[in-house]
């Protein structure tokens, strides 16, 4: 029994751990991977106990002889599980774009982010006003930034009522890179966090591997959106 990244006891196996993350076998046969350092405290050790001590397992080496394109749980997983950030989100996104009977969205290509090497997450709504008086300053960062390095992307993830209202905000506040597409859970990785970076607005910095580069609720119960848009801008030099 173990603990995935909704705090939920699932039962499965442990097929084994490749660099920072670790994959499971469930009952039902589907695979299920999650980063190292998101298991609880108690699986963590236990994956440790297995992996870095020696101990056999049966299923150890699954990870690296499975077939590149065998499908995990909101996963699509290339060779050495590399870019699982930005794999994860193939045929999820949605861009604003104005058609003929008006606004609305257009699904953003599967390969739109090819050649992405760093993504910051930004979990925000129209109903929020601290949401809105943030996102202007943040739109106007990611024109400076996108600009200099097209490999930097950014994407909404939307807290919004209505899947209306999303795209009322997104063409509103001039949110020109992609979006969640409205009503897609939000427990795909890396999308998913832990319950207590619920709040909104929140910027999430991390790289194409998933790892994480800075994020809005710090390990210490701190919370600013504003640093962590900072430590972007400070990443690329602008």
């Amino acid at each position: 029994m173990w603990t995935d990244l909704l705090g939920h006891k699932i039962e499965a196996e442990f097929l084994g751990k490749s660099g920072n993350y670790v994959s499971f076998k469930k009952s039902d046969g589907s695979k299920y991977l999650m980063p190292l350092a998101k298991l609880i405290a108690d699986d963590r050790a236990r994956v440790l106990a297995l992996t870095e001590e020696g101990a056999p397992h049966k299923s150890a080496g699954a990870v690296a002889s499975s077939p590149a394109n065998e499908p995990l749980i909101g996963v699509a997983t290339p060779p050495a599980l590399t870019r699982m950030a930005t794999d994860a989100l193939a045929g999820k996104l949605v861009t604003v774009k104005l058609g003929w009977t008006g606004y609305g969205f257009t699904p953003f290509a599967n390969d739109g982010l090819a050649q992405t090497k760093f993504i910051a997450f930004y979990y925000s709504a129209h109903w929020c006003p601290p949401c809105r008086l943030f996102t202007p300053g943040l739109v106007a960062a990611y024109k400076v930034i996108k600009a200099a390095h097209p490999e930097f992307e950014l994407i909404y993830v939307s807290s919004d009522k209505t899947e209306n209202e999303m795209k009322t905000y997104m063409r509103e506040s001039n949110m020109t890179w992609p979006g969640l597409r409205f009503g897609l859970p939000k427990t795909v990785f890396p999308i998913a966090r832990p319950a207590h970076e619920s709040g909104i607005p929140n910027l999430v910095f991390m790289t194409a591997e998933g790892k994480e580069l800075a994020t809005t609720f710090s390990k210490d119960g701190q919370y600013d959106p504003i640093r962590v848009l900072a430590e972007i801008k400070k990443y690329f030099k602008m």
